[in-house]
């Protein structure tokens, strides 16, 4: 179901920039006056090597979010495995919770492809429905398990 909701022109540059230059750890996306997906803010770039070091990333970005508000997630996983492998993949996260506005819900919900389209290819792609499932060791465990 599409939206209507246009892509703002920047953000497949944004991405790309992140993608292949590192220019952001993470970028968050929203719907602005139910019209435009816009950023809402940028992380700034961090080479992150421990698992412990991208956890605390993922910890200030998830602290930068109000947990009744949607949002699109781009996060840039990086860290040390246990085996000692480096793990490292773009992932884009639909954070929609439960508890938003039903036309919040509806708006974000149906205009997650047209920005996802933005993004070719992500190495992962994750939905939350509370704010509890932004859950860094459940993500960076699906990271692993897939062998990224």
């Amino acid at each position: 179901m599409a939206s209507g909701i246009a892509v703002e022109d920047s953000i497949p540059q944004q991405f790309n920039d992140m993608k292949l230059k590192k220019t952001a750890k993470f970028i968050v996306f929203k719907i602005e006056e139910k019209k435009k997906i816009v950023v809402d803010f940028v992380g700034e770039p961090c080479d992150t090597i421990t698992y412990d070091e991208d956890k605390a990333q993922f910890d200030m970005l998830k602290s930068k979010l109000l947990p009744d508000v949607p949002r699109y997630l781009l996060y840039d996983f990086k860290f040390t495995t246990e085996s000692g492998r480096i793990a490292e993949k773009l992932a884009f996260i639909f954070y929609c919770p439960d508890d938003c506005k039903i036309g919040e819900k509806m708006i974000y919900a149906s205009s997650k492809d047209s920005i996802k389209k933005t993004f070719p290819g992500l190495g992962a792609e994750f939905q939350a429905n509370e704010f509890d499932d932004l859950d860094y060791v459940e993500f960076a465990k699906e990271i692993q398990k897939k062998g990224f």
